[in-house]
């Protein structure tokens, strides 16, 4: 069973996420839940799940205050019991951040919007996936990862698109394989009316993406390979 942690604070939005993450499972037939950080998540509760995923949020994981703690506690209760965890954008960044600490999240110099080219450099994640493109929206990124991460994917601008953990069925992408064209470019550009400075940070290089639909194929891939024995976290 997969928990689904929705980190995102504006309840529309985060009714909204919940939508899209729920048409992706579903479509693939894998069960799953939904839980929010407004409700304190207890081990016996946590025990009930074999899959984690962290989604994106308008918190900053290169900050402290108690939502980050939240989030912290979930993580570290599934890197400890060697479950599969999947963490997008922000929670990509907390995944690295609970099991390295917080000298390997920044705040980026820029922050990073828009329609970006990835580079695979490791495919199991990938697999069924070439020349992506994907929405990016993010102020913070991970750096100086140590040689217990591999890093799988990267672009031009921030070089940690995408990591695994050890050999152990842990991922973060920095991106948003859940981002749809139509959705990912309304959010940006009602940001922009609130934010017209940050338009300067918007490239978008969607012309050049190929099936982009195959996008959603990471979601596939992480419940295919955390279940499959060969992927299975050895013991210490």
């Amino acid at each position: 069973m997969l928990l689904i942690y929705n980190t995102i604070i504006d309840e529309v939005k985060k009714k909204k996420y919940d939508k899209v993450f729920s048409r992706i499972f579903n479509d693939l037939n894998y069960g799953f839940q939904i839980r929010y950080l407004d409700k304190d998540l207890s081990d016996v509760v946590l025990s009930f799940f074999s899959h984690l995923l962290v989604t994106g949020s308008e918190l900053f994981a290169s900050e402290e205050n108690k939502e980050n703690d939240k989030v912290t506690g979930v993580i570290r209760h599934f890197v400890k019991k060697e479950k599969a965890i999947l963490g997008i954008c922000y929670g990509h960044q907390m995944l690295a951040k609970t099991i390295s600490g917080k000298q390997v999240c920044r705040k980026r110099k820029e922050p990073e919007f828009g329609w970006k080219k990835v580079e695979i450099k490791s495919k199991p994640l990938f697999r069924g996936i070439s020349n992506p493109v994907f929405y990016e929206s993010h102020y913070d990124e991970l750096y100086n990862l140590g040689e217990d991460y591999q890093i799988i994917a990267t672009n031009s601008d921030c070089p940690i698109q995408a990591f695994q953990y050890k050999n152990y069925p842990i991922w973060g992408v920095q991106f948003h394989p859940e981002v749809d064209y139509e959705t990912g470019e309304a959010s940006l550009q009602q940001r922009f009316k609130e934010f017209p400075d940050e338009k300067k940070h918007y490239v978008n290089e969607m012309e050049d993406a190929r099936n982009f639909d195959q996008r959603l194929k990471i979601f596939e891939n992480f419940v295919v390979l955390s279940s499959r024995k060969e992927n299975k976290v050895e013991n210490h």
